[in-house]
């Protein structure tokens, strides 16, 4: 776990406040470090994660719930986590997100950090950040006049935590929610996505800046973290919400005491439950997943991505013939791909806007047409290829771009 909190005053010197925080800090990390899958049942959660990807092949739509869980196990690189961002995107790019609530949102969010990819550019003209804080401000502005929850308090937690990931202002959402938090007792679900939630939040704040925020999400977090407590000691807490509550109490920055809650007997129960098949439901599968690797949802954006891949921006202009046109998209490529892998994967992703056709020449391909616009000999026009504003010396055969170049394709004369 990474915090990343103000621990030192104006003078260097360790404040009482700063001091309360770092000893919180060391017994939740103790706790954590104490609770982890006994060796000999490992193969347990093993079989779990290959069930989980064996699954995804059945689900439509795609869960963004099963990629976040295979990415905190491990699985960035695996074909099957590949397919599952690629689904997210399609579905995203076919069906939009006017339909798709901010839960939704917030969960593709998550889905995507966890596998390396910017939510602010899921597609060349989709922002899934800029869509997820319009739809809190209007889960907020329900809340706020009706005193409920627009969805769910659940899907609030999920708004709050995506968007504090993703570095979006999610200071006054983190406040609502706290303050539902200490009016209400909320389901062990709703706790701990709420516990997540303003967790991130409060590693993000800075207590002379932000002392009104501070307050209530800490009175928050400590009585999210006795209500989890009392529902696990008094055994009336579903299995299935297990998985989320060993991630919110093995987060929260408020110790408790020793010898209230023992992580390793609630972890036994959990594994008991594997092996007896309740875990075999994917989505039942993916909540429990991340706890049992030692991950929680708040590791979405510190995992280790592989490098095996470019992302280009890619760049259409026509402003000299016919209907204008300037369309910008995003796609990645295996580290090595040329140029011309670059239009097949922006035509794949988007074929209404960025579809092309090329022409043998003695010099190799050349590209004769994009989005319809074709080049002409009698009107002396062609499509010139430029890495920001210098031409391209070399054809989309043989041309390699670089990690986050910008390549534009501007419809020209000769």
């Amino acid at each position: 776990m990474m915090y990343d909190l103000p621990l030192t005053g104006r003078a260097g010197r360790m404040s009482p406040w700063a001091l309360a925080v770092l000893c919180a800090f060391c017994a939740a990390v103790n706790t954590a470090e104490k609770c982890t899958v006994p060796a000999n049942q490992q193969a347990l959660v093993t079989e779990l994660q290959h069930r989980l990807e064996s699954s995804v092949a059945l689900q439509s739509p795609p869960n963004p719930s099963i990629l976040i869980a295979l990415n905190l196990a491990g699985a960035q690189s695996s074909e099957t986590a590949k397919l599952l961002v690629q689904e997210i995107i399609d579905r995203v790019v076919q069906n939009g997100t006017a339909e798709m609530t901010s839960g939704e949102v917030a969960l593709y969010i998550l889905a995507l950090l966890s596998s390396c990819k910017d939510p602010k550019h899921a597609t060349a003209n989709i922002n899934l950040v800029e869509v997820l804080k319009h739809k809190t401000e209007e889960e907020l502005s329900h809340l706020s006049d009706s005193s409920l929850a627009g969805t769910t308090f659940y899907q609030l937690g999920l708004d709050v935590l995506a968007l504090c990931l993703a570095g979006a202002d999610s200071n006054e959402a983190a406040l609502s929610l706290a303050r539902e938090a200490l009016t209400k007792d909320f389901f062990v679900d709703t706790g701990a996505m709420a516990t997540l939630a303003l967790t991130c939040v409060h590693n993000g704040l800075v207590k002379s800046q932000q002392s009104r925020i501070l307050e209530a999400i800490n009175e928050a977090l400590d009585k999210l973290q006795q209500q989890i407590l009392r529902d696990l000691e008094t055994n009336s807490t579903n299995i299935y919400s297990l998985g989320l509550a060993l991630q919110a109490l093995n987060v929260t920055p408020a110790p408790y005491p020793s010898g209230e809650w023992s992580c390793a007997q609630t972890l036994a129960k959990v594994l008991t439950g594997i092996s007896q098949g309740a875990f075999n439901n994917p989505m039942a599968a993916a909540q429990v997943l991340p706890s049992l690797v030692g991950k929680t949802y708040l590791s979405v954006t510190g995992l280790s991505c592989s490098s095996d891949e470019v992302t280009v921006e890619y760049t259409i202009i026509n402003h000299l013939r016919g209907t204008y046109f300037n369309y910008t998209i995003r796609v990645s490529v295996p580290s090595g791909s040329v140029l011309l892998s670059i239009l097949q994967a922006a035509q794949q992703k988007n074929p209404q806007h960025f579809s092309y056709k090329t022409k043998q020449t003695s010099w190799g391909l050349m590209v004769v047409s994009i989005n319809n616009r074709a080049a002409n000999a009698n009107d002396r026009t062609y499509w010139k290829f430029l890495n920001g504003k210098e031409p391209l010396d070399q054809g989309v055969e043989s041309y390699i771009p670089s990690n986050n170049e910008h390549i534009e394709a501007i419809f020209s004369t000769y």
